[in-house]
């Protein structure tokens, strides 16, 4: 004998449907929709609603033992995500972003030392850095290089020179019929 789904949700389905729009397109839509299609009776277990949502059956096991142990507001709580916190403070992110503007910092080896020398934040290496970027939302992006010793009032003179003085035609013509 199966469980009685219909029984065993609270909310009524009008409700489920309502909460599914105002979350739809967020990464718990599906966990409302879970609730809905199994007290609509559209599907009668989880099994069968797993390859309807796109989801495996053992993470629709999940979200059912956290709805029956937690309620609906225990299945729409959002865990953080594990892992080291960001090294980067906003004032240090800051800083490095107008450094990058100016131009003193075109390279991850210098944000690298950059952020080592100047904020005291390690990153042992530059997949690091690169992902902070990409978190971010960054692009490591410089205009074309400059030679150190590039005198920039004589390149400006050189070019006004070209404009001024056009290069005659050489007089190489195409030979033969056209």
């Amino acid at each position: 004998m199966g469980i009685d789904y219909r029984e065993r949700i609270a909310q009524s389905t009008p409700a489920l449907m309502a909460l599914e729009r105002q979350l739809r397109g967020g990464p718990l839509t599906d966990r409302i929709k879970l609730l809905r299609v199994l007290k609509t009776r559209t599907v009668r277990s989880l099994r069968a609603a797993a390859p309807l949502l796109g989801s495996h059956e053992r993470q629709l096991q999940r979200w059912w033992a956290t709805y029956t142990t937690g309620g609906l507001e225990a299945l729409l709580s959002r865990q953080p995500r594990a892992g080291r916190r960001e090294q980067m403070s906003a004032e240090a992110w800051n800083a490095l972003a107008i450094e990058m503007q100016a131009g003193r910092i075109a390279r991850l080896k210098e944000v690298q030392r950059y952020l080592r020398e100047q904020w005291g934040i390690d990153y042992h290496s530059l997949n690091g850095i690169s992902q902070l970027f990409k978190r971010h939302k960054t692009k490591l992006k410089t205009g074309r290089r400059r030679h150190r010793q590039a005198n920039l009032a004589a390149q400006a003179a050189f070019k006004k020179y070209l404009r001024a003085h056009p290069r005659p035609a050489t007089g190489a013509t195409r030979m033969g019929p056209r």
